[in-house]
């Protein structure tokens, strides 16, 4: 590795770093508008505007119309509570009919280990996806996103968007 490309690293990682240290701080301002503290330790998270922003799409040229499902396995999904930095691992399930496109499998798994890093609340989530992947596919019949995530505080939380309710 050359001393300019060591600098650029660098340089990157302290980007990232302020990043994470201010969006943590506004999101424990945040809670602290509503009494609400982190117990324990907590680390910091990215904003959602670090995910990945670009999601292939190729052209859907058939007259069929076909019921597309993407579903990930548990673990392949996660995004981190902005209240305490832990991780939330769950679902993601996205249900479509292409209008002229459907989304490229690679950048679509790349778009969602993006959400890694980033803390927000889980029905924010929900939401960004479904508004990256309405503007991707362009027109699609119907789009709905579900997540599911797993049990915290004995509580399961299933968020669902559908474009058809909109």
């Amino acid at each position: 590795m050359s001393h300019l490309e060591e600098i650029e690293i660098k340089e990157q990682l302290e980007i990232t770093y302020k990043q994470a240290l201010n969006h943590t701080s506004s999101a424990l301002d945040y809670m602290a508008k509503f009494g609400i503290k982190p117990e324990g330790k907590f680390g910091l998270f990215l904003p959602p505007e670090t995910r990945q922003n670009e999601i292939h799409r190729l052209p859907y040229t058939h007259s069929a119309k076909q019921v597309v499902i993407y579903e990930t396995e548990t673990g392949e999904f996660s995004a981190l509570c902005p209240f305490s930095g832990l991780p939330d691992f769950g679902v993601l399930r996205i249900e479509y009919v292409p209008g002229p496109y459907i989304l490229e499998l690679k950048s679509l798994k790349y778009y969602i280990l993006s959400w890694r890093n980033i803390g927000a609340a889980q029905e924010d989530i929900t939401a960004y996806i479904f508004e990256d992947l309405l503007n991707i596919l362009k027109d699609p019949s119907y789009l709905i996103v579900t997540t599911k995530y797993n049990v915290r505080g004995g509580i399961v939380t299933t968020c669902t968007i559908d474009s058809r309710a909109q």
